[in-house]
């Protein structure tokens, strides 16, 4: 009998999530190199034991593997978590309050050529409207100011800032974006839509020590349990050669994270394939296109089946897709028949039926090549569209932090009315049609980036204060074991990586955590105590609670 090669640790637990089930097990967990080379009862595991072997008992404290957050944008949330490049702007109250802090953020940072904010939103002010360059402008600052708001879709800006980017009452409205103007026909300092937006940022968002600033997120996230991410374009900044820093840092061994990335579907394929060729480790990994559709219900730019209510744009006005149906096709197909995944963003029910279309006839010209296809954020979804997405194949993106951020403002209720916002978010409907959910937070654009919050918010459908107690259309949340499966085997099969990660399995890669608790004996409302004791990536512990 061939002998066992020892492990370098084993975990011991009454509370083992593989998340190949819904429920949790007792078990023990071998791990070997950067792989787990055995799952099951202590005594299938014992021969592992070695003189060498790190024994870790977690009693029953829950083992599961790593967290996955499936959509983000990592480069630009880095930077603005960077407190000397970027002032916070979340949840401040007010217009008054956020223009506060800016001249606070200027005042102590008298060198950054720019001044860059994230986080405001107009609709959960006291007065809820949109801000305009006005109350910049009276700062007095000679500085462009540019303050992206939550969602990163609308950017409000000072008349410095148009200025320096040659944005003025003759500059076209870019198609898909927005740029707002006073009466006067002078543009006001309110821009939404990347297509708008992105004439302010491409010039803001470009850090040359970008490299510091992701180093620092990774050790934030090992302290979270979150050991793989899906990296959505657009990327945000414009450092250049973000991809191939990403790269650096995992062959250097620095990363303690890994990423999933997904460039531009309108670049040209060449670009592309060149990625794909260039980046295929399982550090950091090519996984296919992303686009964006559509924008956001808070700005009128989903593009949905039926009107809005209070379009300030007219009372017919649905929103309007980034492109139209023939150009989606045609790029869907190109990526089809190039094997390449593809993932696009759709907030409105229109831009996922736009969709939904589009994956139909690419498989109905070139068949399914094994491309897999998945709807961001589906936030609003006609019941229809659900079956059809069964019947193609075709993936959900969600982020359970949006629902309780998004109906506790009043914000759709407005725009869409009560009987369209009781059918936002159909995660439960989603579930048992038999959609693979991969769950994220859109980071930086999400209230938390704690993978325990996000859990929290699918489960219960409460905002974070517990409000409301019977949470909002909680029959559309998941249930604990399915929330867990989601943001682990379900991120990882949403990004193909499902065959090597997502699972504690034999073969598989050693991301793994160890949790304070077991979440399946405690209240839903109660989640939020947990937190991340142990953090294993690549088979090596890279965090521990006890030694923080």
């Amino acid at each position: 009998m061939e002998a066992v090669v020892p492990a370098d640790i084993v975990l011991k637990t009454t509370a083992l999530f593989t998340a190949e089930e819904l429920e949790p097990r007792a078990g023990c967990v071998a791990v070997r190199g950067s792989e787990i080379v055995a799952v099951g009862s202590p005594d299938k595991v014992q021969p592992f034991i070695g003189p060498d072997t790190e024994v870790i008992d977690a009693g029953n404290k829950l083992v599961m593997p790593g967290f996955n957050d499936s959509h983000m944008h990592f480069a630009l949330g880095s930077i603005q978590k960077d407190e000397d490049f970027c002032c916070d702007l979340m949840f401040l109250p007010s217009e008054q309050a956020c223009v506060d802090a800016v001249a606070k953020f200027a005042a102590e940072h008298p060198d950054n050529p720019w001044i860059y904010g994230q986080g405001w939103y107009s609709p959960a002010w006291e007065n809820p409207i949109d801000p305009d360059c006005r109350s910049l402008d009276a700062l007095d600052i000679d500085r462009p100011i540019v303050l992206s708001d939550f969602s990163m879709h609308v950017v409000w800006c000072n008349t410095a800032a148009l200025r320096a980017v040659g944005i003025d009452r003759n500059t076209p409205t870019p198609e898909g974006g927005l740029i707002r103007h006073f009466d006067n026909g002078e543009p006001n300092g309110f821009l939404s839509e990347p297509q708008a937006t992105n004439i302010l940022l491409d010039v803001v968002l470009n850090k040359p020590d970008l490299d510091a600033s992701l180093l620092k997120s990774m050790r934030k996230f090992n302290k979270l349990g979150i050991t793989s991410i899906g990296d959505m374009y657009p990327l945000g900044v414009t450092t250049p050669g973000v991809y191939d820093i990403y790269d650096r840092l995992a062959s250097e061994d620095l990363s303690t994270l890994r990423i999933s990335y997904y460039s531009a579907l309108d670049a040209p394929m060449s670009e592309s394939q060149a990625l794909r060729v260039r980046h295929h480790g399982e550090r950091v990994r090519m996984a296919g296109l992303k686009y964006i559709l559509d924008g956001c219900p808070e700005a009128y730019t989903a593009y949905m089946h039926e009107p809005y209510l209070n379009a300030p744009t007219g009372k017919d006005f649905r929103g309007e897709p980034a492109c139209n149906q023939e150009t989606l096709d045609r790029m869907m197909l190109e990526a089809s028949k190039n094997g390449f995944d593809v993932r696009i963003h759709a907030i409105g029910d229109a831009s996922a039926t736009m969709i939904i279309d589009a994956v139909e006839r690419a498989e109905e010209v070139c068949g399914n090549k094994g491309a897999r296809f998945a709807i961001e954020h589906t936030d609003n979804l006609k019941l229809e569209d659900i079956a059809r997405m069964k019947r193609l194949g075709i993936n959900a993106a969600i982020q359970p932090q949006h629902p309780i951020g998004g109906l506790g403002q009043g914000v759709y209720e407005e725009s869409l009315g009560e009987e369209r916002m009781s059918h936002m978010w159909r995660y439960r409907e989603e579930a048992d049609g038999g959609i693979h959910l991969g769950l994220g937070t859109d980071w930086p654009a999400v209230m938390s980036i704690d993978p325990i919050d996000t859990v929290y918010a699918a489960v219960t459908r409460s905002e974070f204060d517990g409000h409301p107690a019977e949470g909002y259309f909680r029959e559309n949340a998941l249930t604990l074991g399915e929330t867990l499966q989601a943001h682990t085997l379900g991120s990882a099969y949403v990004e193909g990586f499902e065959r090597r990660l997502g699972s504690l399995a034999a073969g598989k890669l050693a991301d793994i955590v160890i949790l304070s608790g077991n979440p399946f004996e405690m209240n839903p409302m109660a989640l939020r105590d947990l937190e991340v004791e142990t953090t294993i990536f690549n088979g090596r512990v890279v965090y521990r609670k006890d030694e923080a």
